[in-house]
């Protein structure tokens, strides 16, 4: 289902036995989840923490892309190579850097990609080809319904850049995943926190200076008022 870069990342991994692979694996999606409702405090985070057991339980990738969207938010856009790399759909996020024109932005994310598929492909272009054309023939299987949630998907996070919103990004990635199954993609929605936490800053970082500041004038005798 995943592109080869995924399975070569985790070939070390794999060469565990089954029991710990899992641990670690759940480990890491703990972590995750920690990190991102730690804004909202531990009583609310604890509260919300057992909506997503499940998703830990099952081992999937959604926690993970939700991590991998609120840091290519930060210092790390190179982090959407994760969700181009899997599920593909849910990285069109990365528009949020073209509408902002946060050109390195957008360039870091695209060349991290690029670099780690040119890598992979290196190593095995036969396995490149055959997930290629299951993309392809999978494509051909949705219908029209994916094609219409990524449209929205592509609007909300259009939306989401042209008005600063950043938690938008979560709902749009959600709506993007090729196969909407269940409830587990709405794993990304842990995000919001950090991502309200990232529109916060954001705004604090452009205010201007408050017009209350007490401004020191040196004088004549070295003191200021």
């Amino acid at each position: 289902l995943y592109s080869p870069a995924f399975a070569q990342a985790l070939w070390p991994l794999g060469q565990l036995p089954w029991t710990a692979f899992q641990t670690v694996w759940i480990a890491g999606q703990t972590c995750v989840l920690s990190w991102l409702l730690a804004p909202l405090g531990w009583r609310r985070g604890l509260t919300l923490a057992p909506f997503f057991i499940a998703e830990i339980v099952l081992g999937n990738v959604y926690l993970f892309f939700a991590g991998a969207l609120v840091v290519s938010l930060g210092r790390s856009p190179g982090a959407l190579a994760l969700p181009a790399l899997t599920k593909v759909a849910p990285c069109v996020v990365g528009v949020w850097f073209v509408v902002r024109r946060q050109w390195r932005a957008a360039l870091w994310a695209v060349g991290v990609t690029a670099l780690i598929v040119v890598f992979s492909v290196a190593i095995a272009p036969e396995q490149w080809l055959a997930w290629v054309h299951f993309l392809a023939h999978s494509a051909g299987q949705r219908g029209g319904t994916a094609t219409v949630r990524f449209v929205a998907a592509l609007g909300i996070a259009i939306l989401a850049a042209r008005s600063g919103r950043a938690w938008l990004l979560a709902p749009a990635m959600v709506l993007a995943c090729p196969v909407l199954g269940g409830y587990n993609a709405l794993a990304v929605l842990a995000a919001i926190p950090r991502l309200l936490q990232f529109e916060r800053n954001d705004r604090a970082a452009k205010a201007p200076d408050s017009p209350h500041e007490k401004v020191r004038i040196p004088t004549l005798g070295g003191s200021s008022a």
